[in-house]
Order: structure tokens, then C-alpha cells, then sequence
């Protein structure tokens, strides 16, 4: 009977912070923040990493792919040459254009995976009616380590309430890429983060997207490379960032996502590398980890989401970043990794809700580009 009242008592509990969730009850900074926290600037990047994120800019143009109506909303998927600084660009460049082409009659999968190699893919979600000198509050998303599937929902909620959600596709994760070490999967997250700053240069081309309301919408891999992204990107006016953590290589280490450990075992394959090899070679390798970026975050600008059992990313390597970047707004999610995804609802509300906050302040002005 003990038992059966502790059970009771605990699922109370968990429905009682959940529905104050939903009422929007919030965890606002409770300890002492860094001088540069909140509103304030934050320090400017160290050297080692201004210029890091650059590529050559040129006027973006996009090819329509195809069109649809999904859900009360038009999605568009557009491609545009991906523009890399030479260390990013593959030196077999012509030649992997060539076997995509070739590829294409027989494996189309393969081949719409290997074009990110040289392309910018985005699926575009817009309302269905729209003026034709309208412009509407955009928020860009980057999709889960899975794919599109979670974040398709936020694009067509957000769509649904008369803004424009604009997806990043990306390729298929890797920590190998042919070299003989995991250098690999730097290059990857780097690429990660140029894509993005690019689809921005082309939404500024768009009469349709008001880029005094950007917004960056990101959930787990994406919340982990849209906390860098908030660090180099001050043209993002508002973050909301669900479930991310760092540092990487101990998310990667320990993630029992069977698609992360997939990775690693690849990687224990191919160079015959035990666990601490592996980690040692992460460690070596990655810039791009929010742990490094998270001091040069403005906290003010941001809205971090917590999954207290998350066992993903782990909850205390959560609160680590969380706490890195200076403490910024939390709101915690009595779930695991899994199960915060599953709260699609919640999530879509709340964070539609903070966006629109953001977009309302004037204290939150937009910065031009780095």
C-alpha cells in the first residue's frame, strides 16, 4: 500500500509541474548571473574563432524543387549552390557532382544525401494566403540527428500562425569521412553552422520575410548547433533552444542513441580505437562545441529548455551549458530526451509564445551581420 501511495504521489507530482509548464511557469535565473548576462553584450569572440564561420558571400540564388500544400500551409523545397571557404570544399568536387548525377537513375536516397556535399537544400513552410507586400516573422530551424520528422511539426505550427519556418536540411552524420583521424567531424559541424548563416543571407533577398523577426528554433542535435549558432550569428533576434548539451565529445561518448553509437562503433571499426582514443581524438578535433561558445551567447536573447531525465545528452551536461552561458531563461521539462520530444504540443506553444514576446520588445534590436 506504501508503495502504491509513493507511485500515486510521484505521477501527481509529474502532472503538476507539467501543467504549470503549460501555464508557462518558468525558471528565471536563480543564481547569480555573469556581468555580461541578460540584456548586455556579451564579450566579443577570441581571435581563434572571428573570421571561423565566414564564407565567400555572393548573391544567393535558389532553384524551386517542388511545391505543396501540407497541412493548411505551402511548403516549398528550394536548392542553392552551398558556398564553403576553400578549407571546406571538397577537393573531389566535379568529380562527386558527376557520380550524384550518375547516381540519381539508380539510388536517388544516396544521391539526394551526397548533393549536400555542394548544395544548400531548404524546405520552406509559408501560410496559404498571403498579400503580396506582406511580410511575416520568420524562424529557422535545423532538424534532429534523425531528420526532419519532430521539427516538420514546428514548421507547420508555425506556418499555421502566419510566420514563415524555414528547415535546414543537412547531410547524414558522420565522425569518419576517409581521413585518418576524426578531424572529419569538425568539418561537419562547421559546415553545419555556414549552411545556416547562408540560408540567412538568402531570406534577406526574400520581399516576404521580415528579418527584424528572425527567430532560431532548435531541438536536440539542432539546439546543440544552434547554441553556436547564437554565439556567431547576431542577425537572429530570439533562440529558443530545447534540450541541447556539451561538451560533445562526452555527448557523443555516452549518448545511448543507437544512431550516435552507431558513429562511434564505425569509427572503433575502421582504426580498431578503444573508447578513450576515441574520445581523446573528439577532443582534439572539435571547435565547434557550444561549451567553447556559450560564454559569447547574449543570455537575453535566448530561452533554453531542460529535460531533467534526459539521458541523451545528459541532463548534467545540460545544466552545464545552460550555466555556461551565463544562466539565460530555463524552463525544465520533468521528462527524459524522448519524452520532451514527445510533448510536441507543449513545446509548440511555448515556444511559439516566446518568439512572439521577443518580437515585441524593442530592447531586443536586431544586429547586423559579423
Amino acid at each position: 500500500m506504501n508503495r502504491l501511495r509513493h507511485s500515486g504521489s510521484r505521477a501527481c507530482a509529474v502532472l503538476a509541474v507539467t501543467l504549470l509548464l503549460q501555464q508557462g511557469c518558468s525558471v528565471w535565473r536563480p543564481y547569480p548571473l555573469k556581468p555580461w548576462a541578460g540584456l548586455e553584450k556579451p564579450p566579443a569572440l577570441p581571435a581563434s574563432y572571428q573570421g571561423y564561420y565566414d564564407y565567400p558571400r555572393a548573391e544567393p540564388a535558389a532553384a524551386l524543387i517542388s511545391e505543396e500544400i501540407q497541412g493548411g500551409c505551402v511548403r516549398r523545397q528550394y536548392e542553392l549552390d552551398l558556398s564553403l571557404p576553400p578549407d571546406l570544399l571538397p577537393p573531389d568536387l566535379e568529380a562527386q557532382k558527376k557520380r550524384v548525377r550518375d547516381m540519381e537513375t539508380h539510388d536517388r536516397k544516396t544521391a539526394s544525401d551526397m548533393r549536400l556535399n555542394f548544395t544548400n537544400r531548404i524546405d520552406v513552410f509559408s501560410p496559404v494566403k498571403m498579400k503580396p507586400d506582406e511580410k511575416k516573422p520568420v524562424i529557422l530551424i535545423s532538424p534532429i540527428l534523425g531528420g526532419n520528422m519532430v521539427v516538420d511539426h514546428f514548421a507547420r505550427y508555425y506556418a499555421g500562425r502566419g510566420w514563415i519556418a524555414v528547415i535546414v536540411h543537412r547531410k547524414r552524420p558522420y565522425l569518419t569521412d576517409g581521413a585518418q583521424d576524426l578531424s572529419g567531424t569538425e568539418r561537419y559541424l562547421r559546415t553545419s553552422v555556414v549552411r545556416l548563416r547562408q540560408v540567412i543571407d538568402w531570406l534577406e533577398t526574400r520581399p516576404e520575410a521580415d528579418l527584424t523577426r528572425l527567430g532560431a528554433f532548435g531541438i536536440s542535435y539542432g539546439a546543440i548547433l544552434h547554441s553556436v549558432l547564437a554565439a556567431v550569428e547576431p542577425r537572429i533576434r530570439y533562440h529558443v533552444i530545447a534540450m541541447p548539451g556539451a561538451p560533445l565529445p562526452e555527448v557523443i561518448m555516452h549518448c545511448p542513441d543507437k544512431g550516435v553509437s552507431k558513429l562511434v562503433r564505425k569509427a572503433h571499426e575502421e582504426f580498431g580505437w578503444s573508447h578513450e582514443k576515441i574520445q581523446a581524438q573528439l577532443q582534439e578535433h572539435i571547435r565547434t562545441d557550444p561549451i567553447y561558445l556559450a560564454p559569447y551567447v547574449p543570455g537575453g536573447r535566448v530561452e533554453f529548455y531542460l529535460a531533467a531525465f534526459d539521458r541523451v545528452v545528459g541532463a548534467r551536461r545540460s545544466w552545464k551549458l545552460w550555466k555556461a552561458m551565463g544562466r539565460p531563461k530555463l524552463k525544465i521539462l520533468p521528462f527524459g530526451h524522448y519524452g520532451g520530444i514527445l510533448l510536441l504540443p507543449v513545446l509548440q506553444t511555448q515556444s511559439y509564445g516566446a518568439f512572439k514576446r521577443a518580437f515585441r520588445s524593442e530592447k531586443l534590436s536586431v544586429s547586423p551581420a559579423a
